[in-house]
């Protein structure tokens, strides 16, 4: 069963608002010497989640129990890594990527369609994510830590609301389908976040160890063709991204998913206080 570690931080300059994420306003914010990310103080509070049940009969769907998580509060970066920030990265430290090792006719440099220094680093592994955060001093967030980060707050279906806003996120039906855009295009959340829904999917920690990831909060953005990128792409899709339901680590799935993708990227996290600043 997922479980919070607690994390004693104390908060300070933060200005909390429930509900809608349509104004944002006096966040404390703090620059990673290292790659010059901006990150936003995720303030604490909690998150009722659905949690996989710690036994079920074998063969039968999973079950879950709700489980409530308290947050002392943490830093997460504004927006996705971006392409100019992995290229320093690799010119610092030489780092050769999954895709490239396996000679993957697409990779985070040539992805298929343009992409200049400010939009999502993409095509990249989860290892290849927790290779540049080590690198830059920091972690990549728990899928509970994302999803409390990404609601902001809000009850409603997404941090906006519960119908698809344009002004938000990036997704097939404002993109035509073909590739990324570059990083906070849209309206934050109300904790100044970036991009939580839309643009790339985002790797996040499942389980204690963080052997295992998910992704959430993107957008399909390319391959039409695609059999799940399909139909109800701009509903089920995008709600599932954003659901209250953490994944049972699992090493060895049954179905693995791609190590790579031509949409998915990261954001990083720090487990430190305001004084940072």
């Amino acid at each position: 069963m997922h479980r919070q570690l607690p994390i004693l931080i104390c908060l300070t300059g933060v200005s909390l608002l429930p509900g809608c994420a349509s104004v944002f306003s006096g966040a404390s914010t703090w620059r990673n010497p290292k790659d010059r990310m901006t990150f936003v103080w995720v303030p604490a509070g909690s998150l009722t989640v659905q949690v996989p049940a710690a036994s079920r009969d074998p063969g039968a769907p999973d079950q879950t129990v709700p489980q409530e998580i308290a947050f002392a509060g943490f830093w997460l970066g504004r927006t996705e890594v971006t392409v100019g920030q992995f290229r320093r990265f690799v010119k610092e430290t030489g780092y050769v990527t999954d895709a490239e090792k396996d000679g993957h006719r697409f990779t985070w440099k040539s992805p298929g369609f343009p992409q200049a220094a400010g939009h999502p680093a993409i095509y990249l592994s989860y290892q290849d994510a927790l290779g540049y955060a080590r690198w830059a001093g920091v972690d990549l967030p728990t899928e509970a830590e994302w999803l409390y980060a990404c609601r902001a707050g809000s009850a409603t279906k997404f941090y906006w609301g519960d119908l698809l806003d344009d002004r938000y996120l990036w997704y097939r039906s404002n993109t035509g389908g073909m590739g990324t855009r570059p990083v906070a295009g849209k309206r934050p959340n109300a904790w100044g976040l970036h991009d939580m829904v839309g643009n790339a999917w985002e790797y996040c920690k499942v389980g204690e160890d963080g052997a295992c990831f998910a992704v959430r909060g993107g957008a399909w953005t390319r391959c039409a063709q695609y059999r799940i990128r399909q139909g109800t792409l701009t509903g089920n899709l995008l709600e599932e991204a954003v659901s209250l339901q953490l994944q049972r680590p699992d090493p060895n799935p049954k179905y693995p998913p791609y190590r790579w993708d031509d949409d998915r990227g990261f954001r990083c996290l720090r487990r430190t206080g305001p004084e940072a600043k």
